[in-house]
């Protein structure tokens, strides 16, 4: 199909672009995350213990962070709905990776038929809250 490649190769000529951007801003929604008194815990790759066999993973294997960020919201799932419903920017969904910013609730939605042992192993919690950043300003 021609014209899906043409779409392809126009979307491919932005790529690096575009994830460099994404990652300078989920870089620095990580660290304003992990610095609020009301997030438990944050995942993302640049927040990895120096000394830890992650981090040393990612040194050595990754060239940038990526847009995905997980964390924890102090208090429970009545507490990470009131976070996804109070955010502005970011549209609640399930398909993560757009260039937009996007969340969601991985217990209720993308992980809602995982096992709840599974869950708690892979640290998915009624308090997790996962958001895709966008390219938009971070400000």
């Amino acid at each position: 199909q021609p014209f899906v490649s043409w779409l392809l190769l126009r979307s491919l000529e932005t790529l690096s672009v575009r994830m460099e951007r994404q990652c300078e801003n989920a870089k620095r929604c990580a660290e304003l995350l992990a610095a609020h008194k009301k997030v438990r815990k944050v995942s993302y790759s640049t927040l990895l213990p120096e000394d830890s066999h992650q981090s040393q993973i990612y040194q050595q294997q990754c060239v940038g962070s990526g847009s995905l960020i997980s964390f924890e919201v102090d208090g429970d799932e009545s507490d990470a709905f009131k976070v996804l419903n109070g955010l502005e920017i970011f549209a609640l969904a399930v398909s993560l990776g757009g260039t937009e910013s996007l969340c969601e609730h991985p217990y209720t939605m993308t992980h809602a038929d995982v096992d709840h042992s599974v869950l708690q192993k892979i640290g998915v919690t009624p308090s997790t809250v996962r958001l895709s950043i966008g390219i938009e300003h971070i400000d």
